[in-house]
């Protein structure tokens, strides 16, 4: 187990390594190609989008061909989309890499989070998930010191090294054992049971945040940019940000297996929506750097036990943890979709704070329904839910 949670940690931390390292280059990138800020949210967005568009036949995937090939799968195709986007130099190429690269993330993150899920003692689930997403928020805080070293040396330099350590994790998932006896699920069979089941309550308390997210990553940096920030500036309050996240992380996974999912869910999007508020109205650049990290916090408040509560649902009504992981992703990229696309797009057209007031209405809504439904609590040892395909009693 001690191995295959260091590969799956790996496996995110490279995946969101390189999705975060565009967060201080996003302005050399606008300044370049004269794009506007609807464009520059494109190019944020296109790996969320990347990542909703691969979700589902990534989890079909885990389903058919288990979890370690599709983890390798993933990391061959970040393993050349990567360095091919730090040498492209139009911007249809690069929009489209960061699309692939996104795909690729979703087939690294369906494997990885379910392959740990299965491997996992059901009462450990969210502190398994908390440490892999902690590993996730640990990629970001590298990526954006990382993405201002690229526009200092390169981005031709720095993308490339994604080549060898895809290489590198590659060689250590062929060495793990794949999970025992997984049972692989027809997608119509999968289907029926989510409609039927409480995972699509957690898939929406997992959207809402990532619209925030998909958001803050376009608008905090161009803001930032306007207000004299460098890129160096900039990585540097994500990095502090991702040093809260990742943090938490881990000890709200510990908490929510023994409180539930609600409390420090309802906590995170409160504090995401006061900051997604002051990444849109604030005009001074302390102001910004502190409301990052409070943005960072909520998060990390936010996301483990969204996440977790999906893995219990489908547990609960015998979905394979492959699709579980795969409409994570659907959530989860169609939300930075939107949250970076959408709101790039009404950014360029009514300034910044329109998209984060709706984000944060966006938000407490979420939270409403969330409250009111009553986040169900974490399966415990004792319990017996009827197994999903693909995992043991």
């Amino acid at each position: 187990m001690r191995r295959l949670l260091l590969l799956a940690c790996a496996v995110v931390f490279l995946d969101v390594t390189f999705f975060s390292v565009l967060t201080p280059l996003l302005p050399s990138y606008q300044s370049d190609h004269h794009l506007s800020d609807g464009g520059a949210g494109l190019l944020a967005g296109s790996f969320a989008a990347g990542a909703l568009f691969f979700a589902i036949p990534a989890g079909w995937l885990v389903a058919s061909a288990g979890a370690r090939k599709t983890v390798i799968v993933g990391l061959v195709a970040i393993g050349i989309c990567s360095p091919l986007f730090g040498f492209a130099e139009q911007i249809v190429v690069l929009d489209l890499l960061r699309f692939l690269q996104g795909g690729a993330g979703a087939l690294m993150w369906s494997g990885a989070i379910a392959w740990v899920v299965v491997a996992s003692p059901t009462a450990q689930r969210g502190q398994m998930i908390g440490i892999v997403i902690a590993a996730a928020v640990t990629g970001e805080l590298l990526g954006a010191p990382l993405g201002a070293i690229a526009h200092a040396v390169g981005t031709e330099i720095v993308f490339s090294t994604v080549f060898f350590a895809a290489a590198v994790l590659i060689v250590l998932a062929m060495a793990i054992p794949g999970p025992a006896d997984v049972e692989s699920q027809p997608l119509a069979e999968a289907w029926r049971r989510i409609r039927r089941s409480d995972v699509p309550s957690g898939l929406l308390m997992l959207a809402a945040p990532s619209v925030a997210f998909g958001l803050a990553v376009v608008i905090g940096p161009l803001h930032m940019d306007k207000l004299g920030a460098s890129p160096f500036l900039i990585a540097a309050a994500f990095a502090s940000g991702s040093v809260i996240e990742a943090v938490i992380g881990p000890v709200i996974g510990r908490v929510s297996d023994r409180v539930g999912r609600t409390l420090p869910y309802l906590v995170g999007v409160a504090a995401m929506a006061v900051a997604v508020i002051g990444l849109g109205a604030f005009g001074v650049l302390p102001l910004m750097f502190v409301t990052v990290m409070v943005m960072a916090f909520g998060a990390g408040l936010a996301f483990t036990p969204a996440s977790t509560l999906v893995t219990d649902h489908a547990t609960a009504a015998g979905v394979n943890q492959g699709y579980a992981s795969g409409t994570s992703n659907m959530a989860w990229g169609g939300g930075q979709m939107l949250g970076a696309i959408g709101g790039g797009a009404l950014a360029a057209v009514s300034g910044y704070l329109l998209p984060c007031l709706i984000a944060a209405l966006l938000l407490v809504a979420v939270g409403i329904v969330a409250r009111s439904l009553g986040i169900g609590p974490p399966v415990i040892s004792g319990q017996q839910p009827e197994p999903a395909p693909g995992e043991q009693r």
